[in-house]
């Protein structure tokens, strides 16, 4: 049986009001995840685990297994949604593999998150996004080759978690 790694996205999961005009969509990250990021990640040789959570269990417990377990983090930044950051600094902190994206909207990413590579992706709904889930997917894939399995910041200052 071949199993494909797993890619656990993490995002806004709902578009907030004060953002409803910007994006002209009610269910602009809805959008982004179903015709954006599960096909790039699909086209990228990943399995999707989608932010929401299903069934009875606890969502807390839900999000911290995906972040643990998965193979790949897909990280939207867009709007700086504080759970975002707050599964962000989790997944970092475990020294695993993160692929960072923003959305054309989001002009500033804060300092400490700035040094990462992210990549770019237009907003715009026009949900034809085949340009687009080509780029995506390339960021993915080079996001997890070049990780060799850790977080691009414990790579880069040199530092090892202690046991």
């Amino acid at each position: 049986m071949d199993t494909k790694p797993k890619c656990f996205v993490i995002m806004p999961i709902t578009t907030p009001a004060s953002f409803v005009d910007i994006y002209s969509d009610g269910d602009h990250f809805e959008h982004i995840l179903q015709h954006l990021f599960m096909p790039a990640i699909e086209k990228a040789g990943f399995d999707t685990i989608s932010p929401k959570s299903t069934g009875s269990n606890l969502i807390h417990a839900d999000i911290i297994n995906n972040l643990s377990n998965s193979e790949l983090v897909l990280c939207d930044m867009s709007i700086l949604n504080p759970n975002v950051f707050f599964e962000f600094g989790i997944r970092c902190a475990l020294d695993k593999p993160i692929a960072l994206v923003k959305d054309d909207k989001t002009e500033i990413i804060p300092f400490d998150t700035g040094i990462i590579n992210f990549h770019p992706y237009c907003s715009t709904p026009t949900w034809n996004f085949s340009e687009e889930i080509e780029r995506l997917s390339k960021h993915i894939k080079d996001s997890y080759e070049q990780s060799k399995g850790r977080n691009a910041l414990w790579k880069y200052f040199g530092v090892d978690q202690i046991g």
